[in-house]
């Protein structure tokens, strides 16, 4: 290997050599990394692994699962991993971060707010009205973007990931604001914590859910952190999903961008959250069976270039794609999608990913205006 190594340099040349770096730097910045094979893997529950589910994924050319880690059943995690590994499956782990019903009703006060625009009402019609000293809260979403939450959650993902089998990657789910953030009623919207001037916790900045990633690193050091981000709002949501509120040629995009780069500059891949139907982009309007997957994956580098940046290709961007409540047929037209786009990947889920909402109705403390 060390002779082959010096007679290609010694025939490059020093010219020579610098196209090459040159070329492999940019083919691992734009996820064409040379001699890395694409990624295909199945997330499941503990409960989901078993002998006959892993030979069915090794028949369809799985290479990888992804275990789902929670609070409960920590002994059937550890077993649930090591038959992973045992039938000779890389190992994963996903982590969901946001959405935490626990810390949500331990600490309300944690939760992201719902402020400025009421179109969400809509969707909630028995919700009241609000007293001088209240403020909605959109439960269960806890977003590691405050000052008080990320420490918590740091130490959350430690204790899951404590004397659980190595694993080759994780994936962070959920680590922007809430859905509907600015009020619209939108669950792709996740662009803040609170759209207006109440705040019962303190707002980090943009670079907070980068500098997560950086924290779970420390924490798993021999492990590929991969961050799982959402797209935003299209310029088709305008008067269903939207209710008539700019988002699309607002805010929405400008601070998705600003997270997205931050996430981007220190992760080389990011996760696409992308189950269609469940995200209510089974649309006619693109057109093909899970045609969104495709137009999504697209806009992660697409409409960043409205704010003088890049973005991120689909050379980055592993699929994470919808396998509930979804036919083969279904699965295999996501795939299709995702493979035409370029994605670096795909994650199958085969478990629901939960991504509800609901306001709360939270009395303020007296000391907050």
């Amino acid at each position: 290997m060390k002779s082959d190594r010096l007679y290609r340099q010694k025939r490059l040349g020093p010219a020579g050599l610098l196209v090459l770096t040159w070329f492999v730097l940019q083919s691992s910045f734009l996820g064409g990394t040379v001699g890395a094979s694409d990624l295909k893997a199945a997330l499941l529950a503990p409960d989901q692994v078993s002998d006959k589910q892993l030979a069915d994924l090794k028949a369809q050319s799985y290479t990888a699962v992804a275990l789902a880690l929670s609070d409960t059943n920590r002994a059937g995690q550890i077993t649930a991993a090591s038959q992973v590994s045992h039938a000779g499956f890389a190992l994963y782990y996903w982590i969901e971060i946001g959405r935490n019903p626990a810390l949500a009703d331990a600490h309300p006060e944690w939760m992201a707010s719902i402020q400025t625009h009421e179109e969400y009402r809509r969707l909630f019609p028995k919700l009241p009205q609000l007293k001088s000293n209240q403020v909605i809260k959109n439960y269960p979403w806890v977003p590691v973007l405050y000052k008080e939450t990320f420490l918590v959650h740091r130490e959350r993902v430690r204790r899951l990931l404590q004397d659980k089998p190595e694993p080759v990657g994780i994936f962070l789910n959920d680590l922007q604001g809430s859905p509907s953030a600015c009020g619209c009623g939108h669950h792709l919207c996740r662009w803040t914590t609170d759209y207006g001037p109440v705040k019962t916790a303190t707002r980090l900045p943009n670079d907070a859910a980068a500098n997560f990633v950086g924290e779970v690193q420390k924490l798993a050091p021999q492990a590929k952190i991969i961050p799982v981000w959402t797209s935003e709002c299209e310029e088709v949501d305008a008067r269903t999903l939207c209710a008539g509120v700019n988002c699309f040629k607002g805010t929405c995009w400008k601070e998705f961008t600003a997270q997205l780069q931050a996430v981007a500059a220190g992760s080389d891949r990011i996760a696409a959250l992308l189950p269609y139907k469940a995200l209510h982009r089974d649309l006619a309007e693109y057109g093909e069976e899970a045609g969104w997957i495709r137009h999504a994956l697209a806009s992660f580098s697409k409409l960043p270039m409205r704010y003088g940046t890049n973005g991120v290709p689909p050379g980055r961007l592993i699929a994470v794609l919808q396998g509930w409540d979804v036919t083969p047929g279904q699965v295999r037209e996501q795939l299709v999608q995702a493979e035409k786009s370029g994605a670096a990947g795909v994650l199958v889920s085969l478990m629901p990913i939960e991504q509800s909402w609901q306001p709360r109705v939270f009395v303020l403390p007296t000391a907050v205006p």
